[in-house]
């Protein structure tokens, strides 16, 4: 898991690097990966290795997670100028963002927002998977686009 999570690492700085010619300046880079779980399967990561999750209530592509919610499931936000880098597995074509209520923008997949759990204290690590919080179901992200549900 160490070499995933330094090959994220790379992807990470790569991804900066290459997007500075492109971007406007100020605006950030957000990357998607994909982690082979050995209990889960692929699943979707951020640049750091950290598990996103889709939130079951936002099956309408609204972003419903916010202020208290969010401060348990952190939105995986980007600048409105900001660009998106899919990592290898990861379809580009699936990729997107909406407005977040609470500011800012949150990035998508399939339609779905994407959310950090902050129990994970560790890259990889997936303690959100199928638990009941803040309203509804989490699930972690596939890089199919469905959320892993049971």
């Amino acid at each position: 898991m160490f070499s995933v999570v330094i090959a994220i690492g790379i992807a990470a700085t790569l991804a900066g690097c290459t997007a500075s010619g492109s971007a406007k300046a100020g605006a950030r880079t957000s990357v998607i990966a994909v982690l082979d779980s050995k209990d889960l399967g692929d699943i979707l990561v951020d640049g750091k290795g950290n598990v996103l999750y889709a939130f079951k209530p936002d099956n309408a592509s609204t972003v419903s997670c916010t202020f208290g919610c969010a401060t348990v499931w952190p939105p995986l936000s980007v600048a409105d100028k900001a660009s998106i880098a899919a990592g290898d597995g990861v379809d580009v074509a699936l990729l997107g963002k909406l407005p977040n209520p609470a500011g800012g923008h949150v990035v998508t997949y399939n339609g779905w927002p994407l959310y950090r759990y902050a129990a994970d204290k560790a890259p990889g690590q997936h303690r959100g998977q199928d638990v009941f919080l803040n309203g509804g179901y989490w699930y972690v992200m596939k890089p199919d686009g469905k959320p892993l549900m049971p």
